[in-house]
């Protein structure tokens, strides 16, 4: 169910972890692939981004 929330059309902020660091994304959930745990995400720009579902720490 929680996942199933991602996918709506509204915008999120995302903090992750990437080479050891904590990073923030702010966009559109696009794409979530459950087979290889990757969550897609377009900006305001219409760029893509993905980011693997264990490193995500928090969602708003």
């Amino acid at each position: 169910m929680f996942l199933k929330k991602l996918t709506e059309n509204r915008l999120v902020t995302i903090v992750y972890y990437s080479n050891g660091a904590i990073k923030t994304f702010k966009g559109r959930v696009y794409r979530l692939n459950l087979l290889e745990q990757i969550l897609s995400l377009k900006d305001d720009k219409q760029k893509s981004f993905s980011i693997r579902l264990s490193g995500i720490r928090h969602i708003y």
